[in-house]
């Protein structure tokens, strides 16, 4: 499992394509892996989930 967020997170990092990933994910409500180590973003595995993903649904989760 991954530990901490990558240099190049999309929920730390904005950019065009991050945008798109962000925004994604928050429409659809779904968590994704790491860009950095896995090619398929949508298909989640524990292992490789983004941290900043699984932070913005804690956050979601414990707002709403």
């Amino acid at each position: 499992m991954v530990k901490k967020q990558c240099k190049e997170c999309p929920w730390k990092v904005k950019s065009q394509n991050n945008t798109s990933i962000t925004t994604f994910a928050k429409k659809h409500n779904k968590q994704h892996n790491c860009h950095m180590i896995s090619k398929n973003l949508w298909d989640v595995k524990e292992e490789c989930m983004c941290v900043g993903s699984r932070k913005q649904k804690e956050k979601q989760n414990n707002y709403g």
